[in-house]
């Protein structure tokens, strides 16, 4: 159900998403010249943040398509609001200087498993505070204010099951809808309900290609199984599916990353996101931090997967990292994270609470 898009109509579907955007700056700034100033800029800037370089390839899921998992499937209303806040991000306008355009809203502190790298092992396990209704409150006001994209984590989300549906419901065809878990309890009735839902993409968790080191990392005996039956489970029935690789410098040195986007490729699934592990949570204080060749080794790893055409079979190869050399993190600029107390931060990995004040006088713009 998913397709793999190169070639020609690889550049005409881009080709097409780009009049899109620009249609969208021509009703946002009321000139289709400054419209496509702007959209030259936004192009510029993804380029630079790319080293200068092209994709070559999209995926296809029943008529959408996807490049990555950080901007929504076109065409689609989340495509839509993502790329308006998108825009006022490069040129706002008079009226608007509100830029964010993804919330990651954690909606539960309950989890089965124990985590190496859990960033927040310090509130894990606790009892939730939020209702359901209270994140309706919380999400309802970004959605209405134009954020294109939810991202729900946790804790692990899978495990407030009921609550997720309801709130991918109330999103869907309004924001383009991720999930990032660790596959726990995923069955394939549970996967169709997610995506009869509103579930447009999931990112499972994989830190290891060898089961029982990734068990081991995990603290579930399980958790390789979870991963595996979640990933068919999530293909069969039309989710866009990624992996979340954090690394350890054992796992880089020993090409052990290049052995999990060879099991993605098995597995049929698009896209492997590297994760730079950062020294939070359980690795506070903790030296874990990749050197600059190891960094250099990943940035080069998801040069050659993404844009040379040897690999264009191969799985799409995010480092977030690695665009940061080019641009600055869009943490409490273009995205902020909505944390299970409902306090707001930066991004899941700074935290450092939002000043209360600036949120009630806007939401959007909150972290500007």
């Amino acid at each position: 159900m998913i397709k793999r898009v190169v070639g020609f109509e690889y550049h005409t579907i881009r080709i097409l998403m780009l009049i899109n955007i620009w249609w969208i700056g021509t009703h946002l700034y009321k000139n289709p010249f400054k419209s496509l100033i702007v959209l030259v800029k936004l192009l510029k800037n993804f380029k630079r943040m790319m080293g200068g370089r092209t994709l070559v390839r999209a995926f296809n899921i029943e008529g959408k398509y996807a490049w990555d998992m950080f901007n929504p499937a076109w065409p689609s209303p989340g495509f839509n609001a993502f790329f308006k806040r998108h825009l006022i991000e490069v040129q706002a306008t008079p009226t608007d200087n509100r830029a964010l355009r993804r919330l990651i809203v954690a909606i539960t502190k309950r989890c089965p498993l124990a985590c190496a790298h859990c960033s927040e092992a310090a509130t894990l396990y606790q009892k939730d505070v939020l209702s359901l209704t209270d994140y309706y409150h919380k999400i309802d006001p970004f959605v209405e204010q134009g954020v294109g994209q939810l991202v729900f984590s946790g804790g692990e989300p899978l495990s407030r099951f009921d609550d997720l549906i309801s709130l991918l419901k109330r999103y869907q065809n309004r924001c383009d809808q991720w999930v990032y878990t660790s596959g726990y309890g995923l069955t394939l009735d549970r996967a169709k309900r997610l995506k009869d839902a509103g579930l447009n993409g999931i990112a499972i968790s994989l830190d290891h290609f060898d089961p029982n080191e990734h068990n081991a990392f995990r603290g579930n005996s399980n958790s390789f199984e979870w991963v595996d039956q979640s990933v068919s489970h999530c293909l069969e029935v039309g989710i866009l599916v990624a992996l979340n690789v954090c690394p350890t410098r054992e796992l880089v040195d020993e090409y052990g990353v290049e052995r999990i986007i060879e099991w993605a490729k098995n597995k049929g699934v698009p896209i492997v996101n590297i994760l730079e592990p950062r020294a939070v949570g359980n690795y506070q204080d903790k030296d874990i931090a990749l050197n600059a060749k190891q960094l250099d080794h990943l940035w080069k790893l998801s040069e050659r997967f993404n844009f040379e055409k040897a690999h264009v079979t191969d799985p799409t190869v995010l480092f977030p990292a690695g665009y940061r050399k080019q641009m600055t993190c869009g943490g409490g600029r273009s995205y902020i994270f909505l944390d299970f107390d409902g306090q707001l931060y930066p991004c899941p990995f700074c935290k450092l609470p939002l000043p209360k004040e600036r949120v009630e006088e806007s939401l959007c713009e909150a972290a500007v």
